[in-house]
């Protein structure tokens, strides 16, 4: 069998508008998992918010979390990637320059925020039932910041890309940024990540540790996100509801949505046909 790896991203993806995998999903990972076929998921969620999933699968392989900044197998920590303490004092400096109002997530799965009246409605409505603690703090700027995974904004694509250009030209070489759209709540999500941090860095990491090469690699997605993974992987789904700018990145784009069972369509067509 040529494909070995199948890394498949969660919202959009495996998971439906619902925030449901369908039967039909589960079915046919897990016949791939039986017929050899690691199965990775790779989300830009934490651990906690994606854990539900990952036992709905009934897989016990490796999951990428954090866009690639936690590999976790079971608990398991394979690799952590933080932000220095400085880095993240930085990133929230010129955030709050910039009117914004950030974020602050720990490994140990909490969320710091210190003025959380500021923050969009949409993001309370995205953090029901993600498992994560809100902490909030009177000042994220007094804080003594350790063991840092991510530092986010959400807000809308304007604000998105502008932050885009701004950190990465203030902080050039110190963070790694993502983007992701979030099209049931209507926002984005802007993240400061350790500059080592990327879904295909980390799927490498893997495909190290069990001899893979990334051409035997098969990665589906939909959103700028997961663009990188799509162009280093052997190859790159997007999904049929992917993001405009996304589809241009793929070898194959679904003929059916994450509705309509897409990633099914995946397995069958590519890996369970032969």
């Amino acid at each position: 069998m040529k494909w070995k790896l199948l890394a498949l991203d969660l919202d959009g993806t495996t998971l439906n508008s619902s925030e449901q995998i369908s039967d039909t999903n589960i079915s046919a990972i897990q016949r791939a998992s039986q017929a050899g076929i690691r199965v990775i998921v790779t989300t830009g969620r934490s651990y906690t918010s994606a854990s539900r999933f990952i036992h709905r699968l009934g897989t016990t392989d490796p999951t990428i979390t954090y866009n690639g900044a936690l590999i976790r197998n079971g608990t398991s920590v394979l690799r952590s990637l933080t932000l220095e303490g400085t880095i993240v004092r930085d990133t929230l400096t010129l955030l709050k320059e910039l009117g914004q109002s950030p974020v602050v997530y720990s490994v140990d799965d909490k969320r710091y925020v210190d003025e959380p009246e500021k923050l969009i409605p949409g993001f309370f409505e995205f953090s029901k039932g993600s498992g994560i603690e809100n902490i909030q703090v009177a000042d994220l700027m007094s804080q003594c910041w350790e063991h840092v995974i991510r530092v986010s904004v959400f807000t809308d694509e304007t604000t998105t890309q502008k932050l885009d250009e701004e950190l990465g030209r203030r902080l050039v070489g110190s963070i790694k940024t993502a983007q992701t759209y979030f099209s049931d709540w209507n926002f984005w999500i802007f993240e400061v990540l350790n500059p080592e941090c990327s879904k295909p860095k980390a799927l490498q990491y893997l495909c190290d540790l069990y001899g893979f090469d990334r051409e035997e690699v098969i990665a589906v997605g939909d959103n700028r996100n997961d663009v990188e993974m799509l162009d280093w992987a052997g190859m790159g789904v997007a999904m049929r509801n992917s993001l405009p700018d996304v589809l241009r990145h793929a070898d194959y784009v679904t003929t059916r949505d994450n509705n309509e069972h897409g990633v099914a369509e995946v397995i069958d067509r590519f890996i369970l046909s032969g």
